[in-house]
């Protein structure tokens, strides 16, 4: 099941709302197949529903962000998280401490104010020269 799904510059993921085994792995090659396609986005991720990832699953994503720095930095305009647990927040906080991303971010609690940041990012990416 892709976990990713493209709109008008924003790219939507919304992780499995439970981790099974090989499940991250999963998110993370579609993200990577998103950074090959070269195309700039804003990355809203919806971890409203999902579940809280692992020791192994956390130095995953972290090495996800540092492994893709290059491609992040140019074809991301930014990320937006949208959590609703404050457990959740804590290990977000956590990964990009130890990864921070290399674009701007931001947290959100709803879908509408995540696409309204996300829609400012990339009407202000037209907006330049």
């Amino acid at each position: 099941m892709p976990y990713l799904r493209r709109s008008r510059g924003i790219v939507w993921a919304t992780p499995p709302g439970t981790c099974p085994e090989g499940e991250v792995e999963v998110v993370l090659a579609e993200l990577k197949a998103e950074l090959a396609k070269a195309v700039p986005y804003v990355l809203v991720i919806d971890l409203s529903h999902a579940a809280i990832p692992d020791a192994v699953q956390r130095s995953k994503l972290a090495a996800h962000i540092r492994d893709n720095d290059k491609e992040i930095r140019r074809w991301v305009r930014g990320i937006g998280l949208i959590l609703t647990s404050s457990l959740v927040r804590g290990v977000v906080t956590a990964i990009f401490w130890v990864s921070p991303p290399p674009i701007p971010s931001k947290i959100f609690s709803t879908q509408s104010e995540a696409a309204e940041w996300a829609q400012s990012l990339i009407d202000g990416a037209r907006a330049m020269p």
